[in-house]
């Protein structure tokens, strides 16, 4: 295989690539036109059991007390964890210059 033969196969298929993402677009386009023409509302879904739930309700989740208690657990563990991921590599380093100070005297 000659190397125009090469480079004609590589545009040929680059091609026929960007026709292919050029379709997908379009039809995902055509989804989106066709799902506000059927008259479905915007909105988000609760981050726990997934039913729609309104765009400004802010946490996002329902008005189930169930989904409002594992998010609040949710969120109080993330924010523990937020918490042990900048103390406990802070204590380190300040051992470790702790350390440093009391060997240099």
């Amino acid at each position: 295989m000659s190397r125009t033969d090469r480079i004609a196969k590589a545009a040929r298929r680059t091609a026929q690539e960007a026709r292919d993402a050029a379709s997908k677009r379009k039809k995902e386009e055509k989804r989106k036109r066709s799902n506000s023409s059927m008259g479905i509302e915007s909105h988000r879904h609760c981050v726990v059991c997934w039913t729609p739930i309104a765009l400004d309700s802010d946490p996002a989740v329902c008005s189930e007390a169930t989904c409002i208690q594992k998010n609040e657990k949710r969120e109080a563990s993330r924010k523990r964890l937020t918490i042990m991921m900048y103390l406990f590599p802070g204590i380190a380093i300040l051992l470790l210059l702790l350390q440093m100070a009391g060997g240099a005297v």
